[in-house]
């Protein structure tokens, strides 16, 4: 009997999901190499994480920046997903053509929640665990807000989540104030995802108008005093609401370390925090004992 059917008779005497045969192939591309074997609808967890695990990339970037942590998850058990999205924009960065996450805001959450439906169908599961990096961190709010996702949703955890709008250290009055003046200019220079961004916007108006947080979802939100591209911290606090379950995890208070933004999909102190999110309990609070250093085996791992 092959591995994957005794895995998948082990699952369901196990009530785990079970994916779904012949899967039709995803519409989506992703940066990350094949050869990390995610977005396999064959893969069983054999894990504490048993649901799918969907990472969402940042401004600028793709499915790529998550390599060390698809290693940690699948050390875990877990089964990876990551895709692209948000590559179409008229600006000067589509000059690069691994840069994503560019659009418009709106456009890349449709896309985001046709991509985790997807996953959702050709698993079988019903929930999945969201991780999300910046903008990526962002669009876990606006799947359960502005996609009704909530429901499907069982762990969360944000990087550097921009939830509230940056001042980009400061400079989000100036910016705002150029945005006005020449909007076409900006998104070209910078990004509709970009401008998007900033403290203020259109978009961030109707983001934060809304309630960050949904009962029945246990929230982890990662912020790093060295941030310096989502600011200030507050914007990637996340406020409760009844029935959900929120920490709002301040590395430099639970572990000793302030990594750049840049850094934090792939720093090993913080990816210790991203598996202690995906694996908590309810109610279960930051403990620096969960830290670990560069090069230090991460534990389960």
């Amino acid at each position: 009997m092959s591995q994957r059917i005794v895995a998948a008779l082990t699952a369901a005497a196990l009530g785990l999901s079970v994916p779904v045969a012949h899967a039709a192939e995803p519409q989506w591309e992703s940066s990350a190499p094949e050869s990390l074997g995610i977005n396999d609808p064959s893969c069983v967890p054999s894990g504490d994480i048993t649901e799918p695990v969907v990472l969402l990339h940042g401004t600028s970037n793709n499915a790529s920046v998550w390599g060390n942590l698809v290693h940690l998850l699948q050390d875990q058990g877990a089964c990876v997903w990551a895709f692209d999205y948000g590559a179409d924009d008229v600006t000067l960065q589509n000059m690069i053509p691994s840069v994503k996450a560019i659009a418009d805001l709106d456009a890349s959450a449709a896309e985001i929640a046709d991509q985790v439906d997807y996953v959702r169908e050709v698993t079988g599961s019903d929930k999945v665990n969201l991780v999300g990096h910046s903008q990526g961190g962002m669009h876990i709010k606006t799947y359960t807000q502005m996609h009704d996702g909530a429901g499907h949703v069982s762990h969360a955890v944000a990087l550097g989540g921009n939830f509230h709008g940056t001042t980009l250290n400061g400079q989000g009055e100036t910016l705002s104030k150029i945005i006005a003046f020449a909007p076409h200019l900006a998104a070209f220079l910078a990004s509709t995802a970009g401008i998007q961004q900033v403290v203020g916007s259109e978009f961030m108006k109707r983001l934060n108008a809304l309630p960050d947080t949904a009962p029945g979802v246990l929230y982890t939100s990662i912020y790093s005093p060295g941030d310096t591209t989502v600011t200030p911290n507050s914007s990637s606090q996340l406020a409760l609401v009844d029935g959900a379950d929120v920490v709002n995890l301040d590395l430099g208070e639970v572990c000793g370390v302030a990594p750049r933004h840049d850094k934090l999909p792939t720093n090993r102190t913080v990816l210790s925090q991203v598996i202690f999110g995906l694996k908590r309990a309810p109610g279960e609070g930051p403990n620096p004992s969960t830290c670990v250093s560069e090069g230090a085996p991460i534990s389960g791992a």
